[in-house]
């Protein structure tokens, strides 16, 4: 198999992990991938379609290597005329990032930011900054937590509107110790009721295939299994 693609920069991302980081782009009329093009970046990734066999043989001959599944839900959101969060549910303030970036650096072990393509503590970095960003309204549109009666938190969702009827989670955490008292499951009743206020009638989520608490819990918040991926990276120094 040929394959056709473009490399797209991931300007971020290079900037970010202080590498030259490039995504590529399938299609019938882009040109067919050279190494040339490939040697031109640090490091390139491909995702595709758990189902594209044929295509991620093709990669391997490139010297790409599977880095990580992806699995892609979606539910369904029931309007409500006055969605209301429950007590102990707000927005994310300034002063609560230092918490909020600790426990993302901790919380997301699951990852395709991962060795022998990233450093140890470029994933924990990642997250740290996602969430910080999610705060500021910059990665995210909102970063909602919850909170224990004391006032500690407790966990917390970062979501964005990607079109007037839906909505994507990107990042969602019970912070550690709070683990098995319900919290994921109230992060996503957060979610739907955000969603309700702002009349989004669909709620998206995606997680590594190697996440099974995650998909669990989606699965049993009425979410739906929609879609499967692979991740596969290239090094400069793969050999082809």
């Amino acid at each position: 198999m040929t394959l056709c693609a473009v490399i797209e920069p991931l300007v971020w991302e290079s900037e970010f992990f202080q590498r030259s980081c490039g995504r590529l782009g399938f299609g019938q009329d882009a040109p067919p991938l050279t190494a040339a093009a490939l040697d031109r970046f640090a490091l390139c990734q491909a995702k595709i379609a758990a189902s594209e066999l044929v295509r991620a043989d093709a990669l391997a001959t490139w010297g790409f290597r599977l880095a990580e599944g992806e699995a892609s839900f979606c539910m369904s959101v029931v309007p409500a005329a006055r969605a209301q969060f429950a007590v102990g549910v707000r927005q994310a303030e300034i002063g609560d990032i230092p918490v909020l970036r600790a426990a993302a650096a901790q919380s997301f072990v699951w990852s395709r930011f991962r060795p022998p393509w990233y450093r140890e503590d470029d994933c924990g970095r990642f997250y740290a900054r996602w969430v910080e960003k999610a705060v500021d309204g910059e990665f995210d549109d909102a970063c909602l937590v919850t909170v224990a009666p004391g006032g500690a938190l407790t966990g917390f969702v970062t979501l964005r509107q990607q079109s007037p009827q839906l909505a994507r989670i990107g990042l969602l955490s019970v912070l550690p110790g709070m683990q098995g008292q319900g919290i994921g499951r109230q992060l996503m009743q957060v979610s739907r009721v955000w969603c309700q206020q702002r009349r989004i009638r669909r709620l998206a989520v995606a997680t590594q295939t190697s996440n099974l608490p995650a998909m669990r819990l989606y699965l049993g918040s009425g979410a739906r299994l929609e879609s499967t991926a692979y991740w596969l990276y290239r090094s400069a120094h793969d050999p082809i």
